[in-house]
């Protein structure tokens, strides 16, 4: 062990300086990356376990961890816990299974535990804050919502239909980030859901920093019936716009042409109810016949007698013959009832307006200037392009749309340069041959002003090698590869190449290194 530290002496003795600074260099940077990956291998790292915690859920999880003998750190000013990543996800599952971390408020589990003699007040109130904490705890699983608290005024009830009130909700939220107005509206119909005989317009929101985000005022109503009525029109012109204009940029090419659309849109509701007769329709619906026929004989002004009533009878007696016919149809007139409900957002009027850029050609000036020319769009293919954009926007002669579409030259940017025609003949020629001369040039400049002086450096560097080795006396030759004229080092006997073998075996570093620097420079 002692001779392989002395061999290891010995070798750095004879190393000149540099090299025993690359040595030491190279020796730093071998144990530094050992001992970092020593260190990376052995580091504990660490994951969120929960995050945005409550003072009191934050303490609940803690004290569990110091129970089960856990390491953890706190973060965020102790509402987020970190563990071990190796005990994550068991630990999760365990948390969950105890029910940590609760939440703020509670839930439908203050029910697990009933309590005899809890009178009717309490089961109401108790009702009431179990369906707080689990509105808050639904609404905390939204991504922009860090916190969530939920309170709901439940009136008395009343046999009274008058003096009955309807139950009202306000909403506190703490966000990361700002929350879209469609995402507050559904908060808002999921409170109003979830309470009985609760509306929308009776739930207010409110942000952390005091911001009304919904009132459930009839002006906020208003206003969100105004914001939806004008995003719906706004979307339905974007998508008219993108069919009409992706359609004329395939014919007339990228940015070449320019698209507006207007509609106009009747957001009313409306009920039409029609009830039609149709008097060509008729249908017997019912027909009664009705037939009489009576006789009456005039007995004249004499009294019959009781004793012989046939005695007195005239025989010149009148008889009168009635008789009467009634026939009665009813008809059932052919009937319709129509009721029609208009949908929101019915389109009365479209207007699309197009305006197309023409082509362009260059002319050569008598100087050799040259210029471009705008040529428009012959009439044949503004019709043409009148009856796409027609067919692509739904054209309706009944709504009175108007389609305009014209072609006018677009503005060209400052700095704009003339399109070259296609190189032909000697003009592609030259233009190959140029940018071949080009790089040729940018090779010779390189070998010149780079390549040339590195080879001189390391030229001079290897003379200056070679002449620190071979060093003439008085005597003739002497050649030298450490130590002085009176060491071993100095050799005067034998041929040249014995002198260069023995050279070689001293030092056959350097030896090596002149080697490379006759090759390099052959």
């Amino acid at each position: 062990m002692f001779q392989f530290f002395e061999q290891i002496r010995d070798i750095l003795a004879k190393m000149p300086l540099s090299r025993k600074i690359a040595v030491g260099a190279l020796l730093f940077v071998v144990i530094s990356l050992f001992a970092g990956i020593i260190l990376w291998s052995n580091m504990v790292v660490y994951r969120s376990l929960y995050s945005g915690l409550s003072p009191e859920d934050a303490s609940q999880v803690v004290t569990r961890l110091k129970e089960l003998k856990i390491p953890y750190k706190l973060e965020a000013g102790g509402s987020g816990v970190s563990v071990p990543e190796d005990k994550l996800y068991d630990l999760r599952l365990s948390m969950a299974a105890e029910g940590l971390p609760k939440g703020a408020g509670v839930g439908f589990e203050i029910f697990n535990k009933t309590e005899f003699g809890t009178t009717e007040f309490v089961q109401k109130l108790n009702f009431q804050r179990a369906l707080q904490g689990e509105l808050a705890r639904t609404i905390r699983e939204i991504e922009e919502v860090r916190d969530a608290r939920v309170l709901i005024v439940m009136p008395k009830d009343s046999v009274f239909v008058e003096e009955s009130k309807p139950p009202s909700a306000s909403v506190l939220l703490k966000l990361r980030k700002t929350l879209p107005q469609s995402q507050v509206d559904a908060i808002v119909h999921l409170v109003a859901s979830s309470v009985e005989d609760l509306t929308p317009d009776r739930v207010t929101v409110v942000d952390s920093r005091g911001k009304i985000l919904s009132s459930g005022t009839p002006e906020d109503a208003d206003k969100q019936l105004l914001n939806s009525q004008l995003s719906y029109k706004l979307a339905y012109e974007r998508n008219v716009t993108q069919r009409i204009q992706s359609m004329l940029e395939r014919i007339v090419g990228q940015g070449k042409c320019i698209v507006r659309v207007t509609v106009d849109m009747d957001f009313s509701r409306v009920d039409v109810s029609e009830e039609l007769f149709d008097p060509d329709g008729q249908v017997v619906r019912s027909r009664q016949n009705v037939a009489e026929k009576s006789d009456k004989t005039n007995l004249g002004p004499d009294k019959i007698s009781s004793v012989n009533p046939l005695a007195d009878l005239d025989p010149n007696r009148k008889t009168e013959s009635k008789q009467r016919s009634d026939d009665t149809v009813n008809y059932e007139i052919s009937r319709t009832t129509r009721r029609t409900t208009r949908p929101l957002g019915e389109v009365t009027r479209l207007s699309v307006a197009a305006v197309l850029d023409g082509t362009y050609t260059i002319e050569t000036a008598e100087d050799g200037t040259r210029s471009r020319k705008y040529n428009p769009r012959t009439p044949e293919e503004m019709k043409l392009f009148s009856t796409i954009v027609r067919q692509a926007m739904g054209y309706s002669a009944d709504r009175e749309d108007q389609v305009s579409v014209e072609s006018m030259p677009f503005t060209m940017d400052e700095g704009w340069e003339l399109e070259q025609p296609p190189a032909t003949g000697v003009d592609k020629l030259v233009n190959d041959y140029g940018k071949i001369g080009l790089n040729l040039l940018a090779i010779l400049l390189v070998f010149l002003f780079v390549v040339r002086p590195l080879i001189r450096t390391l030229r001079e560097v290897n003379e200056k090698e070679v002449d620190e080795l071979f060093e003439e006396d008085d005597d003739g030759v002497t050649v030298s590869i450490g130590g002085d004229a009176q060491g071993d080092g100095v050799l005067r006997d034998g041929t040249p190449q014995e002198r260069a073998m023995r050279l070689v075996r001293e030092d056959v570093d350097k030896a090596a290194n002149i080697i490379k620097g006759w090759l390099g420079e052959e």
